[in-house]
């Protein structure tokens, strides 16, 4: 029942990489999203792929789509490992010419393995950060458990040819502003670091402005009937918040000197509280006593 109503909210296609000068946008979805024609051409979809077995999808030759089947069995068992290569080559040629929609029956596990596997070959990353990549833009994603290890196996394959190709290959490229954002991370992110603030509350303050800005739907606390995406969800909110946490207490020169700067201003401050107040109650003293004298004075 859950997993019914789990996906009732999902969307019939997400946007997993936008477009640029030189190649087209990547979407990952489900068979309606195939079906659908008319978005289809709104996104300007040109190549669909479909990785699946039970579902008959097809478009007219007016349509002029690039149409490529996978009949992969969404099965813990199914070598699904065996397409990735031939389907990362459909997908990079497909971007060349337009956008690119791959697509099985719900948009959950095959299709999400398919751009997961095409998503750590071209910017090398590992299993993990290529998950989490994916499932901030769908957030229903999960390849079944089998889909999962080849997932990984192909992750580690990848790195070994890196390696032999080039000793001094790291796991994961340098951040550039033509990469895609990072594990949800928008641009803004990226070009974050590039900035120069005077103390580290401003930087404070700009994370948490990015953080107001996420994508993602806020979740306070979890409950039994929380689901895995709520959950992972939190997780992701704590870790930014801890993040932020942590940078803002960090034991840094600049900290320090920004720190003793304003504990020096606020006990100025606060000297200066006490004396205007004497100096006041004196002046009201003063005043009290040059009445009474002038009181006495007078026949």
């Amino acid at each position: 029942m859950k997993k019914q109503q789990l996906l009732v909210n999902v969307n019939e296609m997400d946007l997993i990489l936008d477009k640029t000068t030189t190649q087209g946008a990547l979407w990952l979805g489900n068979l309606k999203a195939a079906q659908n024609i008319k978005q289809l051409k709104e996104n300007n979809i040109q190549t669909v792929i479909t990785v699946a077995n039970n579902i008959i999808v097809s478009f007219k030759n007016s349509l002029n789509i690039s149409h490529k089947i996978y009949k992969v069995e969404d099965t813990e068992k199914a070598q699904i490992i065996e397409y990735f290569d031939e389907i990362n080559k459909e997908i990079s040629t497909g971007l060349n010419s337009g956008s690119v929609l791959v697509h099985c029956a719900a948009g959950i596990s095959r299709s999400s393995a398919c751009i997961i596997a095409y998503l750590m070959k071209t910017y090398q990353w590992p299993y993990e950060k290529t998950f989490y990549f994916v499932k901030e833009k769908r957030l229903a994603i999960n390849p079944n458990p089998g889909f999962k290890k080849q997932l990984i196996q192909y992750s580690k394959d990848l790195q070994a040819n890196s390696q032999n190709q080039n000793p001094n290959f790291k796991e994961t490229k340098n951040i550039k502003d033509s990469d895609p954002p990072i594990l949800g991370y928008s641009n803004s992110w990226v070009k974050l670091n590039k900035k120069k603030f005077s103390n580290p509350h401003e930087l404070v303050n700009q994370l948490s402005q990015n953080l107001v800005k996420s994508p993602l739907k806020k979740i306070g606390q979890l409950n039994r009937t929380s689901t895995p995406e709520e959950r992972q969800i939190y997780r992701q909110f704590l870790a930014k918040k801890l993040f932020v946490n942590t940078f803002s207490t960090k034991n840094s020169v600049s900290t320090t000197n920004y720190q003793s700067e304003k504990s020096t201003q606020e006990q100025k401050t606060i000297e200066k509280q006490p004396i205007k107040i004497k100096a006041l109650l004196s002046m009201y003293k003063k005043v009290e006593i040059n009445v009474l004298e002038s009181e006495r004075t007078q026949p």
